[in-house]
């Protein structure tokens, strides 16, 4: 089975694991701390502060930003769940946007969204697609970034947010097996973070006790290395498919093609998701949907205010795209997708 995920772990990253494990400094320690700075210098930030989870970073971000049960929290509600429950776990009220029909949100969607009570904005980058950050400053609410799926440097710094958070989790961009990070330039809103994750006195009972160990930043820190080659990988799998879909009956992603990491290729469908996911299942070929569910129909919402949401759901399919995706396997999606695509999912 080609399966839809799958981190990539080579030699070097085996020996850096066992390093720190002959060390006996397996805790969070030195490694971390140049794992976090490493990182911070890549994506051309001031500093980070790791955690044990994408969840607990955007968790950090928003207690750095004094958000509260008196506040609301804006984010779309095409996302996973993770983003949700960091908004429920400070007491703020989450309120779901809808986005726009490149899979982000906008600031015609969230717009309609803001109030008073408005006090950060998590702007989501999915897919490796990353969303106009900069239309959304006009609001004059803090933004933080979730670049879970979007790991990737900037150099036009007025496009940045507030704080950026990402994820480690194993089939994220690069993975430490699980872990998070938040970073920001702005050194008190560091300061803040790094007293919640470690419990500084003043900090002592708001404490988010989730460290990252030394053996993931190793991990991490030799995943970094290679970074800019899982990047071109991605690329060139892209393009590949770009070449051998372009006849096919589906939407290809061309208004991401120049934009994207792709982290995720998005194909845009007509018909039951389920029939073409047993037709790719039977050649061995796992997809998936965009996102597994619709946040505001977690929460009960009208899904008549989420249409473009709603369609999408409906209409993406992802196919497998990874920098550990072989040659042979890459070669097996495209003829599975020529096959269940080109037939419509019949």
């Amino acid at each position: 089975m080609v399966t839809h995920s799958k981190p990539w772990i080579n030699e070097s990253d085996r020996r850096a694991v066992d390093e720190v494990l002959a060390s006996g400094m397996l805790a969070q320690g030195k490694t971390v701390r140049r794992f976090e700075r490493e990182v911070a210098k890549y994506l051309g930030w001031a500093d980070g502060v790791t955690v044990n989870c994408g969840t607990a970073a955007l968790v950090l971000a928003l207690k750095a930003l004094g958000v509260d049960r008196t506040h609301e929290v804006i984010f779309p509600t095409y996302v996973c769940r993770s983003v949700m429950e960091a908004v429920l776990t400070i007491g703020a009220k989450p309120i779901l946007c809808d986005v726009g029909q490149q899979w982000t949100m906008t600031a015609e969607t969230v717009a309609p969204k803001i109030t008073p009570r408005t006090a950060a904005i998590i702007v989501v980058h999915i897919f490796g697609i990353r969303a106009d950050t900069a239309s959304l400053k006009q609001f004059g609410v803090p933004i933080v970034e979730d670049s879970c799926q979007a790991l990737s440097a900037r150099a036009d710094q007025t496009e940045r947010g507030t704080i950026e958070v990402l994820s480690f989790h194993a089939i994220k961009c690069l993975t430490t097996g699980e872990g998070g990070m938040a970073l920001s330039n702005d050194a008190s809103l560091l300061e803040q973070m790094r007293g919640f994750r470690d419990g500084v006195d003043s900090h002592l009972a708001m404490r988010i006790a989730s460290p990252m160990t030394d053996i993931q930043g190793a991990l991490g820190l030799s995943q970094l290395v290679r970074y800019d080659d899982f990047l071109k990988r991605r690329r060139d799998i892209a393009e590949q498919y770009f070449a051998e879909f372009y006849d096919l009956p589906v939407q290809l992603p061309e208004c991401i093609r120049n934009e994207s990491i792709f982290f995720r290729f998005p194909l845009r469908v007509h018909g039951d998701f389920y029939a073409y996911r047993n037709r790719f299942d039977a050649l061995n070929v796992q997809v998936r949907q965009g996102v597994d569910a619709l946040l505001h129909r977690i929460s009960g919402e009208d899904r008549r205010l989420f249409p473009v949401a709603e369609q999408l759901f409906a209409e993406t399919l992802s196919i497998p795209i990874y920098p550990a995706l072989r040659d042979v396997e890459v070669q097996a999606v495209i003829a599975a997708c020529r096959r269940v695509l080109g037939s419509g999912g019949s």
